[in-house]
């Protein structure tokens, strides 16, 4: 699929510098041509899931002990000051003191967002990394900062000054590059009332992200929120939820790699169904789509870009006519 998007880059920039070899005052032609392929990127970079590479053995918490996994894809180490209790963050939420975690191959990529948008300087293009300054659940700085290593060798999350010396070799040997299968999203979306009639339903996937009490925390979700999600379960109940930067991915693999059996893209949104719990659930990136399954699925996105081919297209007849 990576293979096939190269391919369409490449015609489409030749097709852009012969337009504006022909004429130069197609300047507007060129500005909807990039507006037409930013909008044509779904929210999966790659539909294909991850592969383990590495089959590492972590060190790794178990309720009321620590213990070694195997078949691991990395290791992850977590210091606290305190103890963090937050739903907001995967990494920074925890008890104090030292954690363990083994990531399997479908949470490194969940873990490595998390600690990008929560850390100040932990590296994007590589999967092992480490930063002494993250703040979990950025609305308060009241709820903790933590510091968090990734290592890819065996038993490299031991201790934290091992894991740093896993990644920075003393022969300098370069770190393997990682990239995403789900796209960064950045764009703040408003979700259809998130919390005015919100009520948790028993069977839902989509769990309640604030504690009834905790306005912080549902005022950070209002203001930050990046994707919309709603779920339909089998007696036709309806759970809603807005998704904030540290997490979106999660939930996402979440229902593409283990909840439910397929899935339909469009390029703001996904649908779900067949899912475990759920009967049907639609992810999506525009103002108020989670309004219903129907919003969700019809998305504005495919719309809009018929619009920018129909504009396309009469400008091209002025081109070339």
């Amino acid at each position: 699929m990576l293979s096939s998007i190269t391919s369409k880059k490449k015609t489409n920039i030749h097709f852009i510098h012969s337009l504006l070899q022909n004429r130069p005052s197609n300047t507007m032609l060129l500005l909807l041509l990039v507006l037409y392929l930013r909008t044509s990127f779904a929210l999966l970079i790659s539909t294909e899931n991850r592969v383990s590479t590495r089959n590492i053995t972590c060190k790794h918490d178990v309720p009321f002990m620590t213990t070694f996994l195997i078949n691991c894809e990395a290791c992850l180490i977590t210091s606290r000051n305190y103890a963090i209790e937050t739903t907001l963050s995967l990494a920074g939420s925890g008890p104090a003191g030292l954690s363990y975690t083994c990531l399997p191959v479908n949470e490194v990529e969940v873990y490595h967002e998390n600690l990008i948008r929560e850390c100040y300087n932990f590296p994007r293009d590589t999967l092992n990394g480490y930063d002494d300054y993250c703040i979990a659940s950025p609305f308060s700085y009241v709820r903790g900062s933590y510091r968090a290593c990734i290592c890819i060798n065996n038993q490299c999350n031991f201790d934290y000054t091992q894991c740093i010396q896993q990644i920075n070799p003393l022969w300098n040997q370069k770190s393997p590059l990682f990239s995403n299968t789900i796209a960064e999203l950045t764009n703040q979306v408003k979700c259809y009332r998130p919390y005015e009639d919100y009520k948790q339903q028993p069977y839902s996937t989509l769990t309640p992200l604030c504690l009834d009490h905790d306005d912080v925390c549902k005022d950070y979700i209002l203001n930050h929120g990046v994707l919309c999600a709603i779920s339909v379960d089998r007696t036709n109940q309806i759970t809603r939820q807005t998704l904030v930067p540290s997490i979106y991915s999660a939930y996402l693999i979440k229902y593409k790699t283990q909840f439910c059996n397929s899935y339909t893209l469009t390029s703001n949104s996904i649908s779900f169904s067949q899912c475990r719990l759920d009967d049907t659930v639609c992810m999506c990136t525009f103002n108020e789509c989670d309004k219903d399954l129907e919003t969700c699925r019809a998305n504005k996105g495919i719309r809009n870009t018929y619009y920018l081919v129909s504009v396309l297209f009469v400008f091209i007849l002025d081109v070339y006519i």
